[in-house]
């Protein structure tokens, strides 16, 4: 008589696969593996957030160093600046003056020479004020008021036989010229010294005056 005798395989493969859930050694390694996989992936999101802001900070120290490096451009647009007012402020008085001496190149007669136009911008305290000024009554003085003027010197030299009357002559016509006495308000003789001039062998000396007349302009507005 034969006994049968039955071997249920899915029965230990299934008892053999919860012995090996349950072994605590692949527990503890699969533990370390997903520990070590979160660092590697924490570490990675450290080091891309580093180069970012190592980048960031690349570009700020060349930001830097560009607004440095502008101080001396800055420095040279100041001058090219200051060089421009100073030409402004030219042109401005070379318009100022062209009209004065348009209104004196017809006033010049032929036989005066001009050799030189001085203008100059004087401040004057008128002498009751400057007086005021002075006084010492306690209280603190007023600031007296200054007056800006132009002032014109004409070099120049008269040829004649009284080069003296030439020049009183000219002086005159400056005096009672009608547009040039409206803008000035003095007009007068600073110098005025003769002599004479050799003209040549068998010529006689011709006699000149070197004279300075100083045209005092009216308050400018």
């Amino acid at each position: 008589m034969m006994t049968a005798i039955t071997i249920n395989l899915l029965a230990e493969e299934q008892q053999a696969k919860q012995q090996r859930d349950h072994d605590p050694l692949k527990a503890v390694i699969a533990c370390a593996l997903g520990v070590a996989a979160l660092v590697v992936g924490v570490g990675g999101v450290f080091l891309f957030l580093a180069s970012q802001e190592r980048t960031q900070l690349v570009s700020r120290q060349a930001r830097w160093e560009q607004l440095g490096g502008g101080g001396a451009h800055e420095s040279e647009f100041q001058k090219v600046k200051t060089a421009a007012d100073e030409i402004i402020a030219l042109n401005r008085a070379r318009f100022l003056c062209a009209p004065q001496l348009a209104l004196l190149k017809d006033l010049i007669p032929t036989n005066i020479q001009l050799s030189q136009f001085d203008f100059a911008t004087v401040v004057e305290i008128p002498r009751g004020e400057a007086a005021d000024e002075g006084e010492g009554d306690g209280k603190k003085a007023a600031r007296p008021k200054r007056i800006e003027r132009i002032v014109l010197r004409l070099n120049g030299r008269a040829t004649s036989n009284r080069p003296e009357l030439e020049v009183d002559r000219f002086l005159q016509t400056l005096r009672t010229d009608p547009q040039f006495s409206a803008l000035v308000e003095r007009i007068q003789l600073q110098s005025i010294a003769r002599s004479a001039v050799d003209a040549g062998a068998g010529v006689p000396a011709v006699q000149v005056a070197d004279f300075v007349i100083e045209c005092r302009y009216r308050e400018q507005p």
